[in-house]
């Protein structure tokens, strides 16, 4: 039963990226899926011709239908003209064109004898001309068809009484879909807009939260001046890391977030403390410790971080399991938070702090590879060697 749902997925994947449509215009868009759809009838239509006169002809041999079988197969590079067109994004202009050919085709291609299968083959391309391109349209295409019909008839010296029946429905059709698409369209057009604002409310608040966010970790490096860019510099390696291992978009801004916030529980610690120029004491270190602790209970109360927690929370943990606080080891401590750890350390030994100068960059990259295993996870070092271990920056 799961192998026959994944498989149903797989190709309505496939058909919906079919009606793809290439532009960033969500009206747009809704209006070339619809017309997408009216093209893939179209196309069905073609096909059942084809098959209809292929029949036709094996039981017949008719020179006729020899001619219908080749118009059947020409009309498909029309079809596929406009199936491309469409998908591009010249979506009124592939209506304009699609709609006026596939009038003109059922008007001359067919006999006009049949005018009840006529008016319904005619009511699709006027009625969905009110919702492709705009509901007036419909009036324009409802004169094409019936100035197509009349030419029709008249070709074919079949005129009677029913033309006159049929160009009053066209136009009834044309006034039902004008008013029902001018509805819908007014409808449409305030929901959009809403949507627009809310798009624009949700992308300020957005900013004013990273903004907010990046204030807070600068608000900790003016305390630490020591550490000053040392945020920024891990936030741009992790957010490097993560995406050659596949974080999603989504994730890489909890990651983001995360690692501009890792060190913000210090802001717990005292002064005598985080600027002792020398050793700190066991006492002193246990204190030093609880900042994990201390940015989760700074940050688990606002919900929209709370995704972000786990290079805050985790990221002294070690891969042997003797790192703070909560001593977590291996695959428990989040992946997140164990390619955060070897940037901290990184970037950390690279620069002169204090109480000691920056090592150079081949010692630091030979303290992480003999950490593999004991402090770090193997299978990141791995990668973060590949990544910046002939790097320069």
């Amino acid at each position: 039963m799961e192998i026959q749902k994944q498989l149903h997925k797989k190709w309505w994947d496939r058909l919906s990226k079919l009606a793809d449509i290439q532009t960033a215009d969500p009206a747009l868009e809704r209006k070339g899926k619809l017309l997408a759809l009216y093209i893939a009838l179209l196309f069905g239509l073609a096909i059942h011709m084809l098959i209809n006169n292929l029949f036709v002809l094996s039981m017949f041999k008719s020179p006729e239908y020899e001619l219908y079988l080749i118009q059947d197969i020409i009309i498909f590079i029309p079809l596929y003209i406009f199936w491309k067109l469409n998908q591009k994004g010249h979506v009124t202009l592939t209506a304009y064109i699609s709609i006026s050919f596939s009038i003109l085709a059922a008007a001359f291609g067919s006999d006009p004898k049949f005018m009840e299968y006529l008016m319904v083959v005619f009511s699709l391309p006027v009625g969905i001309s009110s919702f492709v391109i705009r509901p007036s349209s419909s009036f324009l295409f409802a004169t094409l068809t019936a100035a197509a019909y009349t030419a029709s008839s008249i070709l074919t010296g079949y005129i009677w009484e029913y033309n006159l029946t049929a160009v009053i429905a066209l136009f009834c059709l044309a006034l039902m879909t004008w008013a029902i698409a001018n509805q819908l369209e007014n409808t449409l057009q305030k929901n959009n807009a809403l949507v627009n604002t809310l798009r624009r409310s949700n992308r300020d608040i957005r900013n004013a939260y990273e903004t907010t966010l990046e204030g807070w970790s600068h608000a900790l490096e003016i305390r630490d001046r020591e550490t000053q860019g040392h945020t920024q510099r891990v936030t741009d390696m992790v957010g490097r890391i993560a995406i050659r291992m596949g974080f999603t978009e989504e994730q890489l801004i909890h990651i983001h977030r995360g690692a501009l916030l890792h060190d913000i529980g210090k802001l717990g610690i005292p002064d005598e403390i985080l600027h002792k120029p020398g050793a700190l004491t066991a006492e002193e270190i246990k204190i030093m410790q609880t900042h994990p602790q201390i940015a989760y209970n700074l940050l688990y109360p606002i919900e929209y971080l709370r995704p972000s927690l786990a290079i805050p929370r985790y990221h002294h943990e070690k891969w042997d399991g003797t790192g703070y606080p909560h001593g977590l080891k291996g695959s428990d401590i989040p992946l997140e938070a164990r390619i955060f750890a070897i940037i901290d350390v990184y970037d950390a030994l690279s620069h002169d702090r204090r109480y000691r100068k920056g090592w150079q960059k081949e010692k630091v990259i030979k303290y992480i590879e003999a950490e593999s295993g004991k402090h770090f996870d193997p299978a990141v070092v791995e990668i973060f060697i590949r990544e910046f271990g002939k790097d320069e920056n």
